[in-house]
């Protein structure tokens, strides 16, 4: 008896625990937008998830997707929302009291953003949800969006215009209601054997009114009071039903309607305007300005439309008495008015000077000389100007009053202290061909034009200089440029001088400043590893060559002319950096000035445009055909100096036309400020700068550096000159 007890409780334990969970049903839900909606998920891949909502109340439950994985799970009430990637095709469910559903096998394919409903079942073949849930989801989809819904009376929020209730079996009522539609509501029943979807779509209860007016369109259209542009016009949607409309413009009377708006329809109205006004022809004195009640029209003659009223018309002119008229404008009909001309208004001007007899102008125009009694002048403010040979000319505005003489005794000074400088101290200084002692010099000059001229060491100069009434100091600078500081060797030949003088003055002055020398990053991916490191250069002032070398220059100095493209003005080449310094130490000899190559430092400085330097590429610009001769343009040969751009110093072929010769022997550059550098002190090699005619653009770079042996002399290499102290 013992041992059938123990059988029976084994047997009754195995069917405690042995699998006790079923699908009822499996289905798709064509109408759900969960998946596609705020509650939807992606996959790995970025795809929607489908959603399969598990339909059970009890808990506990376990899923164990296949090798395509589950997304997450959510419980809802009575639902176990679980997201599936697109093509997932078994799914095991556990239960630690229920048991184990195993490779349940989707019946339907699993798409993306799609939804499923799963309904469960116990070991007692009924759904837990009918077992234990005696009520069934309702879902209504409204449109438009944003409608508001009412289920049993009570609001429902809604999400993308849909609404889910979980409600009791049986009957239950439902209203949907938005702005400019018609409401809907009804009732429907709620059964157990699935959930309640209902979509309503609201029928409109709007319009809309488009109005013309004729015979002019542009007029202010009030709806309802309210103003909403101007016509022609359509409106926004409008409540069906009587709508006021009316319209307005200027010189017109106003038009109202009452428009009927019809659901889903257009009501086309045009609105008739009749007019309210008449024409106004007015004519006066042509230099009078015509005014309709404090309103400008127009100068001596005017016509236009008018409301039909009583209007005060004006000619007015400064100085002269208003003519006023009143004028009655009536509907339809044209008024011509004539008004006479405003009389002007005088008062007189008793006029002397010291000096006397000079000239006197009013507003420009002359009239004679002091002394003199002016009759008939204009009242009002007025430019009097008194004028004399040898003194200042005196301007005053004066206030004259109707009927009143206003007597004026005017001062015209004579002269005034100027200062005439030089750009240097001790030259002899001479005005009106008069000498007047050495600059800088301090004197009185009588008002007018005058005559300046400067000498020194057999140089002059001269210039006018014009003394007025202007306040302020009066400061004349005479320069004589850098020539004048020459001190010409005996030997100079007048040819040397003339032609050495234009060299000298054709310097350029570059002022000093911190610089950073190299690869710096506007020259982009042109940049060699000889450019690097970038560092910053400080520099002293110095003079530099406005134009590179001519041939001209060469020969008076050197008395040959080696260049293969011959040119008088064209830059020298074919020359050695030893020639160089052979033509440097001649040309100091005759001309007792400190000139020299320029150092690499100081010649990419004034490449790059000094202190005004704007950054570019090139010596003066970002394009080289602009500012440069290379190979692209220069047809195979030098040019003449000075034709392209200068940069922003003034300086001519930095880049191009032919590489110039530096002061430096090559060397790596430092990391390390430098301050006046002039490159290392032992090398082989020197370098030069620029690029020239014969070369690509990446060549005439303002940072591009090359370098060869002194001896070496070639048609594509230069030079330019340095002035300093």
């Amino acid at each position: 008896m013992r041992g059938r007890f123990i059988i029976l409780f084994l047997l009754f334990a195995v069917g405690v625990n042995a699998q006790q969970i079923a699908v009822k049903s499996f289905r798709k839900l064509d109408s759900d937008l969960s998946a596609r909606g705020r509650e939807g998920r992606t996959d790995q891949n970025g795809d929607r998830c489908a959603i399969i909502k598990v339909v059970t109340t009890e808990n506990g439950f376990v899923f164990e997707p296949d090798a395509l994985g589950l997304v997450g799970s959510v419980r809802k009430t009575g639902e176990i929302w679980l997201y599936v990637p697109y093509g997932a095709k078994r799914l095991t469910i556990k239960h630690d009291r229920l048991g184990v559903l195993r490779d349940y096998l989707y019946p339907e394919r699993i798409e993306k953003a799609c939804v499923y409903e799963m309904v469960l079942t116990t070991g007692r073949v009924v759904t837990t949800v009918e077992e234990e849930i005696a009520g069934q989801w309702l879902v209504i989809t409204a449109e438009p969006r944003g409608a508001t819904v009412y289920i049993d009376d009570v609001y429902e929020a809604a999400t993308e215009g849909m609404v889910q209730k979980f409600v009791s079996f049986g009957r239950h009522t439902y209203r949907v209601e938005h702005a400019l539609y018609h409401s809907e509501a009804g009732q429907l029943e709620v059964k157990a054997d699935q959930k309640a979807e209902l979509q309503v779509k609201l029928k409109p209860a709007f319009g809309y009114i488009e109005v013309n007016s004729v015979p002019e369109s542009g007029a202010r259209i009030l709806i309802d009071g309210k103003e909403v542009g101007i016509t022609p016009y359509r409106s926004e949607a409008l409540a069906s039903g009587e709508h006021s409309v009316e319209v307005l413009k200027v010189l017109y009377q106003p038009v109202r309607k009452i428009v009927t708006v019809k659901d889903g329809e257009t009501a086309q109205t045009t609105m008739e305007l009749s007019a309210n006004y008449g024409e106004l022809q007015l004519t006066t004195a042509a230099a009078a300005e015509l005014w309709v009640n404090n309103e400008r029209k127009g100068k001596g003659q005017w016509s236009g439309r008018l409301n039909a009223g009583i209007y005060v018309v004006e000619a007015r002119q400064p100085s002269h008495r208003t003519v006023r008229q009143s004028v009655e404008i009536k509907a339809g009909e044209t008024h011509t008015l004539t008004l006479a001309d405003p009389q002007p208004i005088y008062g007189m001007l008793n006029i002397s000077s010291t000096p006397g007899k000079a000239t006197i102008r009013l507003n420009g125009i002359e009239y004679g000389r002091t002394p003199l009694v002016i009759k008939e002048v204009l009242v009002g403010k007025q430019l009097l100007e008194l004028s004399k040979p040898g003194c200042a000319t005196v301007r005053q505005e004066v206030m004259v009053e109707e009927g009143k003489v206003l007597p004026l005794q005017l001062t015209l000074p004579s002269g005034r202290n100027v200062v005439i400088r030089t750009d240097g101290e001790g030259d002899s200084l001479y005005v009106d061909g008069k000498a007047v002692g050495v600059s800088p010099q301090q004197l009185e000059l009588a008002y007018g034009t005058h005559l300046v001229r400067a000498q020194r060491q057999g140089h002059s100069i001269e210039g006018e200089l014009k003394v007025t009434g202007k306040e302020g100091e009066i400061v004349f600078l005479l320069t004589f440029g850098l020539s004048a500081k020459a001190k010409w060797a005996a030997s100079v030949t007048e040819k040397q001088k003339q032609v050495l003088s234009r060299l000298i003055d054709h310097m350029v002055k570059v002022e000093g400043g911190t610089f950073r020398m190299g690869a710096t990053p506007e020259q982009g991916h042109f940049i060699t590893l000889n450019e690097q490191p970038v560092h910053t250069v400080v520099l002293s002032d110095y003079y530099i060559g406005q134009y590179e070398i001519t041939q001209t220059e060469w020969e008076v100095v050197m008395g040959s002319n080696p260049a293969l493209f011959k040119g008088e003005n064209y830059p020298v080449e074919r020359v050695s950096r030893t020639d160089c310094e052979l033509f440097i130490r001649r040309l100091k000899d005759l001309t007792g000035l400190n000139f020299n190559l320029p150092t690499e430092a100081q010649w990419e400085y004034a490449a790059r445009g000094g202190k005004k330097s704007r950054g570019f590429l090139y010596a003066g610009s970002n394009s080289p055909e602009t500012v440069a001769w290379y190979t692209d343009n220069s047809q195979g040969h030098t040019h003449a100096v000075g034709q392209k751009v200068p940069n922003e110093l003034g300086l001519y072929d930095m880049s191009g036309n032919v590489w110039e010769w530096c002061r430096d022997i090559y060397g790596d550059y430092p990391s390390q400020t430098w301050v006046d550098p002039t490159g290392p002190a032992r090398g082989e090699k020197y370098v030069f700068r620029g690029g020239c005619w014969n070369e690509e653009a990446g060549n005439c770079r303002v940072a591009l550096r090359n370098y060869w042996t002194s001896d070496y002399r070639h048609s594509v290499l230069g030079l330019r000159l340095v002035l300093e102290k």
